[in-house]
């Protein structure tokens, strides 16, 4: 890492997350997400939003974006449901018995989306040529987004 660059890891918190991308426009989405009135006062109310205000301001603020160190993705929802249900069936559940089979399935489902060792995650490398967004930086900070791009 070097003076003008943020690395982000992501981690995913719900299936459909989807995977991240390299584009400027999901990059600034996550940096806006810091600071969202700078992102309105600077390229505009609702920006945010607006993917061709966004993109035209992205374009200015990084300079290049990149996706590494990429874990579980594509993210095999289907593999994941398999794999808890195999484990309620050695825990002894049966499928038979709804009411206990769903409780159980639930309480694993929700444990793997908990558990970063197991979600989709990876880590997105922002080169900035605007250095001023990483002015609140701080290493370990965490935040959620819906960002998408």
């Amino acid at each position: 890492m070097s003076d003008d660059t943020v690395e982000l890891t992501l981690s995913a918190i719900h299936p459909d997350a989807g995977e991240p991308s390299a584009s400027a426009a999901f990059a600034m989405r996550l940096l806006a997400d810091t600071d969202p009135e700078r992102l309105d006062r600077e390229a505009g109310p609702g920006a945010y939003w607006d993917p061709v205000a966004l993109a035209a301001y992205a374009d200015r603020v990084i300079a290049k974006v990149s996706v590494t160190a990429r874990r579980r993705l594509p993210f095999d929802e289907a593999a994941a449901r398999r794999d808890i249900e195999a484990d309620l069936r050695a825990r002894g559940l049966d499928p038979a018995d709804a009411a206990a089979w769903q409780e159980g399935f639930m309480e694993a489902w929700g444990a793997l989306w908990q558990d970063p060792d197991r979600v989709p995650s990876a880590v997105l490398e922002i080169r900035l040529t605007d250095l001023s967004w990483l002015a609140g930086a701080t290493q370990g900070r965490e935040w959620d987004t819906a960002a998408y791009g």
